[in-house]
């Protein structure tokens, strides 16, 4: 362990160990009975805060001393069957004030009583509004810290307005600022989430409670880039599923929780505009978000809320690629490719949702919700196959005998959305039940068109020298031609001739409709107290790939146009991390200006083949059932129960026989089912000492891609091959947790947690190695080619465990300007190891890495706020090659410095600021040792200044 993490633990540990809580004192505070009918022998209240009425989630309720209920997002409680006369009712909350409201329940009637409550910044007295500091994102933390609190499972929740101190762009960044989470980036943004080292597939995604359709063909990783982060209340991460949740999350789930404008009294209305600039390139960096919200109806019982964002990075991206392979027992690099990004990225966000209490029994809800993020892309391309490597050639210098060079530019666009439609209701049933309902519909579709690529390949076919002494920077030295340049690869010009024009267009779609009905009832026969619920759940998905791919290679057609290569270059310069320098980079309007009479030609073919049998459609129908059980005994509460989940799989792809060149559709089918039970415990040695201990069961299913029988192949000849498996199995895992929380008064958390993972058929996406010998090329050449065969399968069983220690605190207790210091830590150790298919011996799962950590300090004071926060991830093996493991994929380790900092005014705008990557990190991803780089990308700093307005 490197002394930057034993830091962190020991930190987190030395708090755990030696943290002591302040008693909470509770203030009297005179009940506020509402007139509205409420069942005999029931107290039906609601607690908020008192500086803008916003309800408080997940407050203790103590009815004369014994701990008796939780109230609700809507900070709403019920307590039922409470014996007429006087009554001391009691709320806790951390980072307020502790209330004893005083309530006479008459025989034969009910009582309705709304409580508020002061932060422990404010006095406990306060009565002037305007004495009362309000610090924003402290009093968001409490509220989730409560919610983390008086659960019975392991969860975590995140605040929005927490996650709003961080420089982050979309939800998927979010996300690894909590602990156990990480994520997988694309050109430096957060895009896939993973939870406790294990494979990003093993997460779900919800809104509440609603499963997100996947935009992505190829994995049931959901995209969390294509969703804005402002547009939220909270994040919800349960790492240890209970029976009433969907079952098809072993590492957890992670619940992206809307807002309501019944969340509090009043208008909510929050707008902040931003703009800045990413360093490299110069890119323009843009973002504006807007919510409004408010209560109507004769009893304020009505809520509709809207909420905005818009999002547009114009991001540049330095790429360099070296894919290494067996030739013959020696390891060698056999491509090359230096890249560069220019692309442009628009992200928005639109959420609504109505809220409507028709009584305090009745709650119905729509929401909805759209997610769209368009990338519009070029990518400049220098394409180097080495060939023939000749005697004494290794891995790190050599001479291969023949290099091809291709010069590409490619125009892509694709454009990704996510619709969730939420329609859902609440019900007391007389005293005793309650019926929660959902019908909910998601739908993801993503867009690739334009997707065209020029290609000029070099005439001059050399020997290439090649040193990889400096895996990140190499040196190459082509031999034996007059013209060539003396090192590197900015070939002459006159070298490269039309190769051909590709064309290609792409579309996936993914819908979910799905259908809940939960019935709950408070139970007699286990514990002091409790309930019993039982449910049903229905989800019907749906998902389709099509893949059309057109080309021209007749270089006839291009002479017709009465060009050369040379003239469709400008005057930029190709120059990646200013060391590879590969020459003039393509005009971008080369496809406006030229690319339409090469299409309209009658050599424009359609690539038959790779158009159909890259095609796919697949249903999953999952039909589920549950009980769930939970009672109390004084400070020990159970949740138990059981859900069997019943899966309907079908999938459909078209073969091609090379044989006959004709194709046949193919179709597989599946059914299967799960029993999956779970138990989960939790003890409370005191209101802020709490010790959970679960056994909880869950799934990941394949991918739908994976389970069709489908081939797809790359643009090049060389490219690799990905084959679905039909008879890949869905993984099973047994999961234990235990942990132990200490809730620091006035506001804060030091925890520990253990977890280990037990599954059997863990899923993998193995490679391996192909040689087609003799095959005659487009231009006649005959030629071996090595293809790598990407293809699902399953190891016998595997594991994951490990541990996760958090500490975060407000230092309020402190003097003068010292209470505005806070700590925002945590650290994961992870380790996981799988059997490979077909007896290969063993390995880490893809995803897990070792070691995750955070380090924020942070400073909020007086209207100002600051955050310092420190992120690191060490590397992960993603893609096995089964053939060959030296050649395994593997991302490594990387670290980010981001800092933000506002100034609230007293009018309620505020000034903000923004620095990402402030060390300037780069991406890495390597083939077995760090010394075979497969992978490199620099994408640099960026920042942004921006005003909010918060009412």
């Amino acid at each position: 362990m490197t002394i930057q993490r034993s830091l962190i633990a020991a930190a987190i540990a030395s708090a755990l160990a030696f943290a002591a809580a302040a008693p909470a004192h509770a203030e009297p505070q005179a009940a506020a009975l509402v007139g509205e009918a409420v069942s005999a022998g029931t107290i039906v209240g609601r607690v908020r805060e008192s500086s803008v009425g916003a309800s408080l989630d997940g407050a203790i309720v103590s009815l004369n001393g014994e701990q008796v209920a939780v109230t609700r997002r809507n900070g709403e409680f019920r307590i039922a069957s409470v014996s007429p006369g006087r009554h001391t009712v009691t709320i806790d909350y951390l980072g307020y004030h502790s209330v004893d409201t005083e309530v006479e329940l008459p025989a034969n009637e009910g009582a309705r009583v709304e409580i508020s409550l002061y932060s422990t910044v404010a006095a406990a007295d306060a009565v002037d509004f305007g004495t009362v500091e309000v610090r924003a994102t402290r009093d968001a933390n409490a509220q989730a810290l409560n919610q983390q609190r008086a659960s019975t499972n392991y969860i975590n929740v995140v605040s929005a307005d927490l996650l709003g101190q961080f420089p982050d762009n979309n939800i998927a960044e979010s996300t690894q600022r909590i602990p156990g989470v990480s994520i997988e980036r694309d050109q430096g943004e957060g895009r896939y989430v993973t939870v406790r080292g294990a494979p990003k597939e093993f997460t779900t995604v919800t809104i509440d409670g609603v499963q997100l359709a996947n935009p992505d063909a190829e994995s049931r990783g959901v995209e969390l880039d294509t969703i804005p982060a402002d547009v939220i209340a909270a994040l919800e991460v349960t790492k240890a599923l209970t029976p009433d949740m969907d079952a098809d999350a072993i590492a957890g789930n992670i619940n992206i929780r809307t807002q309501s404008a019944l969340d509090r009294d009043g208008l909510t209305l929050r707008a902040s505009a931003a703009r800045g600039e990413f360093e490299l390139g110069s890119g323009d960096n843009q973002r504006y978000n807007a919510t409004i919200g408010n209560r109507f109806g004769p009893d304020d019982n009505i809520g509709i809320l809207i909420a905005a964002s818009r999002s547009k990075q114009e991001r540049y991206t330095d790429n360099v690629e070296a894919v290494f392979d067996d030739f013959d027992g020696e390891i060698m690099p056999a491509e090359i490719e230096i890249k560069d990004y220019e692309g442009t990225r628009t992200r928005t966000g639109l959420t609504g949702r109505f809220d409507i209490r028709i009584n305090p029994e009745n709650l119905l809800y729509f929401i909805a919700s759209d997610s769209n993020f368009k990338d519009r892309e070029f990518r400049d391309a220098m394409a180097i196959e080495l060939e023939r490597h000749e005697p004494g050639s290794g891995e790190i210098t050599g001479v291969a005998g023949r290099a091809t060079f291709d010069k590409e530019l490619r125009e892509r666009t694709y454009d990704k959305t996510i619709r969730t439609y939420n329609l859902g209701g609440e019900h007391w049933i007389g005293d005793h039940w309650k019926l929660d309902w959902q019908a909910a519909q998601s739908k993801a579709d993503k867009t690739t068109s334009p997707r065209m690529q020029y290609i000029f390949r070099s005439q001059v076919r050399p020997r290439m020298a090649y040193d990889y002494s400096n895996p990140d920077f190499p040196v190459w030295n082509i031999l034996d031609v007059a013209d060539a340049p003396a090192s590197g690869v900015n070939l002459p010009e006159d070298w490269y001739q039309f190769r051909r024009l590709n064309d290609r267009y792409e579309y996936s779609e993914e819908k979910e409709n799905s259908f809940r009905i939960d019935l709950t009832r408070e139970q007699n026969f286990l514990g002091e107290m409790g309930d019993i619920k039982f449910g049903l759940r229905a989800r019907q998905r749906d998902k389709l790939f099509n893949d059309e791919r057109h080309r021209n290679g007749e270089g006839d057609d291009f002479d017709a146009l009465g060009i050369s290569y040379s003239d469709m270059l400008c005057d930029s310069w190709s120059n990646n991390f200013d060391y590879f320098l590969t020459g003039r980079r393509f005009c971008r309007d080369i496809f406006s200006n030229h690319g339409e009479p090469l299409r309209a030609s009658s050599n424009h073919e359609r690539l038959l083949e790779d158009s159909i049998t890259g095609d796919y459609r697949a249903s999953e129908d999952v039909y589920a059932g549950y009980v769930r059980v939970d009672a109390t005994w004084d400070k020990l509460t159970l949740l138990a129960g059981a859900r069997y989940e019943r899966t309907e799989l079908e999938g459909s792809a078209t073969e091609f026989n090379e044989d006959t060149e004709e194709f046949a559709p193919r179709h597989a089918s599946r059914s299967y089912g799960h029993f999956l039970p779970s138990v989960h415990l939790r003890y409370e040695f005191d209101q802020d000492t709490i010790l959970r201990a679960s056994y909880s069961t869950g799934l990941n299913r394949p991918d739908f891609m994976h389970t069709a029988p489908y081939r797809i192949r790359g643009e090049r000849d060389w490219d690799d091959v990905s084959v679905g498996n039909p008879n890949v199995k869905a993984a099973y895992a047994h999961n234990f947790d235990v942990s132990y929380e200490r809730y620091l008064r006035p506001l804060g958390l030091v925890s520990a947690a253990a977890f280990y993972k037990r599954i059997n058929d863990p899923l993998f996406v193995a490679s391996s190695t192909v040689v087609w010998e003799d095959v005659v090329m487009d231009d006649g050449e005959v030629r071996d080619i090595r293809q790598e065969v990407t293809r699902p399968e399953n190891g016998d069983k595997g594991s994951i465990y490990g541990m996760e220690l958090a500490w975060q605190q407000t230092f309020d207790m402190l003097p003068g300007a010292w209470n505005g210091l806070g700590v925002y830590a945590n650290y994961t150790w992870a380790k996981s190891k799988a059997e490979l298919p077909f007896g290969l011996g063993e390995t880490e799962l893809p995803g897990t890495s070792r070691h995750n950590y955070n380090l924020a300090l942070t400073y909020e004071k007086s209207g100002f706020n600051a955050r310092l926060a420190y992120n690191h991830r060490s590397e992960f093996i993603q893609e096995f090659n089964i053939t060959n493991p030296d050649l395994n994929i593997l991302w490594d380790g990387r670290s980010s410095l981001d800092f933000t900092t506002s100034y609230r005014f007293g009018n309620g705008v505020s000034l903000f600021g923004e620095v990402n990557n402030i060390n300037d990190t780069r991406q890495v991803r390597y083939q077995g040792q760090r010394n075979r780089v497969l992978e490199m990308e620099g994408f640099g700093r960026s920042w942004l200044v921006g005003v909010r307005y918060d009412y």
